[in-house]
């Protein structure tokens, strides 16, 4: 399914803004801003590296003991 361009900005710039307002307080927010950066560089047509999306997105743990959010942050720079 192709989208027009304007469609493309439209929802690129729902997601910028969404990513402006969120704060990382958990995991779960984590894996979601990590979710929006893939959107918004697929749809940006680069790939997730050069958007500086967290390296290793499945290393976020969904059980056990849990990492510092503040951690997994660092890694993704």
């Amino acid at each position: 399914m192709q989208l027009s361009k304007e469609s493309i900005a439209a929802l690129s710039d729902l997601i910028e803004n969404k990513l402006a307002i969120m704060t990382i307080d958990d995991l779960d927010d984590l894996r979601d801003m990590v979710a929006l950066k893939h959107a918004l560089a697929e749809m940006q047509g680069c790939s997730a590296a050069e958007a500086g999306v967290l390296k290793n997105f499945g290393d976020i743990p969904r059980r056990g003991r849990r990492r510092k959010v503040s951690d997994m942050m660092d890694e993704r720079a």
